[in-house]
C-alpha cells in the first residue's frame, strides 16, 4: 500500500512525465515504477494516455480516495518523544508583559496574604516543583525585588517585551534549560490537581486542557483521534470539533525546547507566541492534550478577572484543596489501615515542620497520619527510622506506632490520650527535666539494637556535598565558619566518641506527656548510635536552657556525679554541631521552596558565636 501511495503521489505532483522521471523522484528502479504503475492500472487507480513523446498519468477516484486515506493516516501519526526516567522538576514563568486594567504586573497583584506568583510558586512547590525561572519586563526590578528572598527562583529578563511575544520571552533561558520543564504564565491561578495532571504519568510533551470557560480571548483546541492537538485557534470558527481551552500550562521536554529555538531563530514575526510554535511541532510530535474535568482555575487580564478570582475563584480553590488534603489523608488511612471510609470520623490538620501530620478519629481509635514532605527521602533513613521507632514502640519509649512505610515514608501512631506537647518553656520545669532525664537514661543504657549510627559532622558534610546540585549558597563566612568546626571535631575525636542508641532531635514537640504524666519521645527519623551528650546537647539548645537549667538537669542525668568537665565540653562540640548541620539543612530545604525566614541564618550566628565561646573556655 506504501509503494502505490509513494507511486500515486509522484504522479499527483506532476502528471505528465515518464517512467524515469518517477524513478529518480522516488529513488527506485524504473522497473520497479513500471510494475507499480501496471498495478496501479489494473486496480482503477491510474489511466495513462499518450501525450506526444510522453505518458500523461491522470488519477482515478480509486486513486485518489487512496491518497487522501494515506494522508489522513500520516496526519494521525506522531513520532513520539521517550518519557524522561527524572521526574520534572522545572517551572518557568513567563512575566514580562502588562495588562493596560493594572498598574503593576499581574504577577503581583495581591492574592490572600501573598500575591498571584508567590501563589503560583507554592502551588507548583507542593507538587514537587524545586527550580523556578521567571522571565520579566515590564516592572522588572519590582518582580526581582519581591522574589529576592527565593533561593530556588532565577529571574532572567526580555528587555524587549512591549515589542516582542512569548517566545522571545522564553529565548531569554537560551543556555539555563537543559532539564524538562513546566511552562506558564504568571496571570493563571489554578488548582494544584491541573499541575500534577502534567506531571504524573508518562507523556512528556503535554498541554492542560478545560472545559472551555467563556472568560473571553481563550484559545480552543481540536484533537485528533489519538487525543494529540490537532489545532489550536482563538478564532472559534476555524475549529471543527472544540474539544477544550489551552489553560495555559505546559509540559515541555528539554529536547522541544531545542526544536522551539531553532524554529523560531531568525523569525520574521517578532510576536510569535510560544503556544504555536509548540502547534507546529505536534505536527511532527505527539503532542498531548490533558483534560481536567471541572478544573478551577482563572486568568488575570481584565480587572473582571481579578475581582471573579478575589471573590469567587480562589475562595473556591481553597475550599477545594482543603477537601482534598483531608481526602488525601482518608484515603491514606483506609489504604495502610484497611478502614472504610465510613470508619474516617474526622480529620484535623496537626502542623509539622518537615513533615504533613493529621489528627484522624475513627471509629476504632485516633491516630496522628504523617505524610512526608519533600526532599526528606534525600536527608532521612526512612529504613532506618522504620527500625528504630518500632522498637522504640516496643519498649513504650515512643508511642505506640501502627504503621510504617519505608519506601512511602507514610507512618500511623496512635493519639497520645490527653497529650501535652512540652514547648521550650515547659521542657525547663523540674518535673519535666527528671522525666526528660529519666526517658533518655533508659534508651542510653538499654541494649536498643539501632544498626545506624547519627554522626551530625558526617552528615553536615553529606547535607554540603549537595549544595552544589541544588545551586545552593552557605551563608557569608561559611568557609571560615567550616575550618573552626573541623578543627572542634578533631578536639572531640580526642575526647573519646561514645556509640550508644540516641535519639537525635529533641525539640521540646518531640517530648509529649500523657493525662497519666508518662513521657514519651516520638519522631524517631535521626535516631542513631551516636554520643549520648547529644541528645542532652539537643535538649538545652533546642529549649533555650541557661546555664542554671543546665545545671539542675545534670542533677538528674548525673545523680552519682560524674566526668562533668568532659560532658560540658562534649555538649558544647555538639551544640556546635547541630548549629552547623541545621543551618546547612535550612539552606538545602530553602533551594527547594521551603521558607523558614530567619531560622537557619540565626543558626549560623550562633554556631558562630558558640565556637568563639569554646575557643575561649577550651583554648585555641
Amino acid at each position: 500500500m506504501e509503494d502505490l501511495f509513494s507511486i500515486l503521489w509522484a504522479v499527483n505532483r506532476g502528471p505528465a512525465a515518464n517512467q524515469r522521471e518517477i524513478a529518480q523522484s522516488l529513488d527506485i528502479s524504473v522497473g520497479k515504477v513500471n510494475s507499480l504503475l501496471k498495478t496501479a492500472e489494473e486496480q482503477g487507480m491510474l489511466a495513462a494516455e499518450k501525450d506526444g513523446k510522453r505518458t500523461r498519468f491522470t488519477i482515478l477516484p480509486p486513486g485518489r480516495a487512496l491518497l487522501e486515506q494515506m494522508l489522513l493516516k500520516r496526519r494521525q501519526g506522531k513520532l513520539r518523544l521517550e518519557p524522561s526516567s527524572r521526574p520534572v522538576r522545572t517551572a518557568v514563568i513567563l512575566a514580562a508583559g502588562r495588562r493596560p486594567d493594572f498598574d503593576k504586573p499581574a504577577a503581583l497583584l495581591p492574592l490572600g496574604e501573598s500575591t498571584v506568583i508567590e501563589t503560583e510558586i507554592q502551588m507548583l512547590e507542593s507538587c514537587g516543583i524545586e527550580r523556578f525561572f521567571v522571565v520579566a519586563g515590564y516592572c522588572a526590578g519590582e518582580l526581582r525585588q519581591k522574589l529576592a528572598s527565593k533561593k530556588n527562583v532565577t529571574v532572567a529578563e526580555n528587555p524587549r517585551y512591549k515589542w516582542t511575544g512569548t517566545m522571545q520571552s522564553l529565548r531569554a533561558l537560551e543556555g539555563a534549560l537543559s532539564e524538562d520543564f513546566l511552562i506558564l504564565k504568571s496571570d493563571l491561578v489554578l488548582e494544584r490537581r491541573g499541575a500534577m495532571a502534567l506531571l504524573e504519568g508518562d507523556a512528556p510533551f503535554r498541554a492542560l486542557l478545560a472545559a472551555p470557560s467563556g472568560a473571553g480571548d481563550e484559545a480552543f483546541v481540536e484533537l485528533d483521534d489519538e487525543g494529540n492537538i490537532f489545532r489550536i485557534s482563538k478564532d472559534v470558527h476555524q475549529i471543527t470539533r472544540i474539544e477544550g481551552e489551552l489553560v495555559g500550562m505546559m509540559r515541555v521536554p528539554a529536547e522541544v525546547f531545542s526544536m522551539m529555538l531553532e524554529s523560531s531563530a531568525g523569525g520574521e514575526n517578532p510576536y510569535l507566541n510560544f503556544e504555536y510554535v509548540l502547534e507546529n511541532i505536534g505536527r511532527l510530535y505527539a503532542f498531548r492534550g490533558e483534560m481536567v474535568d471541572d478544573l478551577i482555575w482563572s486568568k488575570l487580564e481584565t480587572a473582571a478577572n481579578y475581582q471573579n478570582l478575589l471573590n469567587i475563584c480562589y475562595p473556591r480553590i481553597i475550599r477545594k484543596e482543603k477537601e482534598m488534603q483531608q481526602q488525601l489523608a482518608s484515603d491514606t488511612m483506609v489504604e495502610v489501615l484497611g478502614l472504610s471510609p465510613s470508619e474516617i470520623l474526622e480529620i484535623r490538620f496537626a502542623g509539622g515542620l518537615t513533615n504533613t501530620n493529621y489528627d484522624v478519629q475513627t471509629a476504632r481509635g485516633r491516630y496522628v497520619l504523617r505524610i512526608p514532605g519533600r526532599l526528606t527521602e534525600a536527608l532521612t533513613d526512612r529504613v532506618s527510622e522504620k527500625h528504630n521507632a518500632q522498637i522504640a514502640s516496643d519498649r513504650g519509649i515512643n508511642c505506640k506506632l501502627v504503621y510504617c512505610n519505608a519506601e512511602t515514608g507514610v507512618k500511623v501512631s496512635e493519639y497520645i490520650d490527653r497529650a501535652e506537647t512540652l514547648n521550650f518553656r515547659t521542657a525547663k520545669l523540674e518535673e519535666n527535666m527528671r522525666l526528660v532525664a529519666s526517658i533518655l537514661h533508659e534508651l542510653h543504657d538499654s541494649d536498643f539494637p539501632m544498626e545506624n549510627t547519627f554522626d551530625a559532622f558526617a552528615e553536615s558534610l553529606r547535607y554540603e556535598s549537595m549544595l552544589a546540585s541544588e545551586n545552593a549558597k552557605m551563608y557569608k563566612g561559611y568557609d571560615q565558619l567550616r575550618a573552626q568546626v573541623c578543627a572542634i571535631h578533631d578536639r572531640l575525636l580526642a575526647l573519646g566518641y561514645e556509640q550508644l542508641p540516641s535519639h537525635n532531635d529533641l525539640i521540646a514537640y518531640n517530648l509529649v506527656k500523657n493525662g497519666e504524666g508518662r513521657l514519651y519521645l516520638i519522631d524517631w527519623e535521626y535516631a542513631g548510635r551516636n554520643d549520648p551528650m547529644f541528645d542532652i546537647a539537643s535538649y538545652f539548645l533546642e529549649n533555650e536552657f541557661e546555664p542554671e537549667d543546665e545545671e539542675l538537669f545534670f542533677h538528674y542525668y548525673f545523680p552519682n556525679g560524674g566526668d562533668l568537665e568532659t560532658a560540658r565540653q562534649k555538649i558544647l562540640i555538639f551544640k556546635i554541631f547541630q548549629d552547623f548541620l541545621w543551618s546547612i539543612w535550612t539552606v538545602l530545604k530553602e533551594a527547594r521552596g521551603d521558607d523558614f525566614g530567619a531560622y537557619g541564618p540565626e543558626r549560623f550566628a550562633r554556631c558562630q558565636r558558640l565556637c568563639a565561646q569554646y575557643w575561649d573556655i577550651y583554648g585555641a
